[in-house]
């Protein structure tokens, strides 16, 4: 999360795996530890208002972005505790102002 804040082109690396770490995001939301799923949360709410602006997320955004929600709605419908839902809150905030056209088809 520091990484991505500090240095946001970090993902334009050529020989980063974006969907690897956007699919590790997603599976850390699911982990039952609470600074895990926090961590995970903010890692999208810094990664997702990039999608406009680096090519690489907004791709991997808009092919896997669906199981982010998926995962996002699960933790709020029960799976996660509720001292995080402010924190899943700001992943949906994140994807309505940044990815409002997908998130509406997912």
């Amino acid at each position: 999360l520091q990484a991505l804040k500090r240095k946001p082109d970090l993902f334009l690396c050529s020989n980063l795996d974006v969907k690897a770490v956007f699919q590790c995001g997603v599976l850390s939301l699911k982990f039952p530890e609470a600074p895990t799923v926090k961590a995970s949360c903010g890692f999208f709410t810094e990664l997702l208002p990039r999608c406009g602006e680096i090519a690489p997320v907004g791709q991997v955004v808009h092919e896997n972005g669906k199981a982010l929600l998926q995962a996002v709605l699960e933790g709020i419908g029960g799976q996660a505790s509720r001292s995080l839902m402010d924190h899943f809150a700001e992943i949906l905030f994140a994807l309505n102002k940044h990815c409002f056209n997908l998130l509406s088809v997912w």
